[in-house]
């Protein structure tokens, strides 16, 4: 009975602790009031730290994957800057070999290749430097050109570097000859817009838009190498020759290789 008892007794206040008292003392009551506030400022200020250290961590975290991001990036732009560069490279040499079997033809003329290092104007290659000079045999009025068309020829030349004169400096002149009638022959010279003007000296050359340019032979430059086409016909009343407005065939505002034609010794 005694065991039972006290068993009855434990089940009871089992109960009443898992249900919790309806009443504290007045003691505790007091106690409450005093320790609750502090609890609160603890525990807010707890969290506070643990938010805080939480968010320099992830900072940390954060700032060491945009790095590697950041490296990643440029590693991607330096692929993309070689393989564009490759790129313009080969189109650059493909472009030249254009005009490598006309050069051939020429025998009175060995050629190199060479590559455009700086200009001397902001908008235009009027004036510009490539990296062969004297050593490579190149010398004063050596024509030059490219894939696309005739460029111009060499101003003055050093060791190993020479400084080239496009033909749309307008202190620069061609003579020139129609493709689609070699007997329409005349003379074209630069202006300041990057385009080519001149006249043709046969007031009755019955010339059209888009008829081709090439060098006529009688001047510096050898003939055949083409100059353009030909965008606008002007006529005036009051004058007897046709002044020619001419689109050149290389694009003045992008040159990188040049071949170099050197009179063979």
């Amino acid at each position: 009975m005694v065991v039972i008892s006290i068993t009855i007794i434990l089940i009871i206040i089992i109960g009443m602790s898992i249900g919790g008292r309806t009443r504290v003392t007045g003691l505790e009551n007091l106690l409450g009031k005093m320790i609750v506030p502090i609890q609160k400022i603890f525990y807010k200020s707890g969290h506070a730290v643990e938010n805080t250290l939480y968010s320099i961590f992830a900072f940390k975290k954060i700032e060491q994957e945009n790095q590697l991001l950041k490296d990643e990036i440029k590693n991607l732009n330096q692929q993309l800057i070689e393989a564009t560069l490759t790129r313009n490279e080969l189109n650059d040499l493909k472009s030249l070999s254009k005009n490598l079997n006309y050069v051939k033809s020429l025998q009175e003329y060995d050629y190199i290749t060479a590559s455009v290092t700086g200009m001397n104007t902001e908008d235009w290659f009027n004036i510009f430097l490539i990296d062969a000079g004297k050593k490579q045999g190149i010398v004063k009025n050596s024509i030059v050109l490219n894939g696309e068309g005739l460029i111009g020829k060499v101003l003055e030349a050093g060791d190993d570097w020479a400084k080239v004169i496009s033909i749309i400096d307008n202190k620069s002149s061609v003579s020139f000859e129609v493709l689609r009638n070699s007997q329409y022959i005349g003379i074209i010279r630069g202006n300041l817009k990057g385009e080519l003007t001149g006249y043709l000296i046969d007031p009755q050359a019955e010339v059209i838009v888009g008829d081709k340019l090439i060098t006529s032979g009688l001047s510096n430059y050898p003939k055949g190498i083409l100059i353009g086409e030909i965008k606008e016909i002007i006529q005036e009343e009051d004058e007897l020759l046709k002044t020619i407005i001419v689109v050149p065939a290389v694009n003045f505002k992008k040159i990188d290789k040049v071949i170099v034609l050197t009179p063979k010794i």
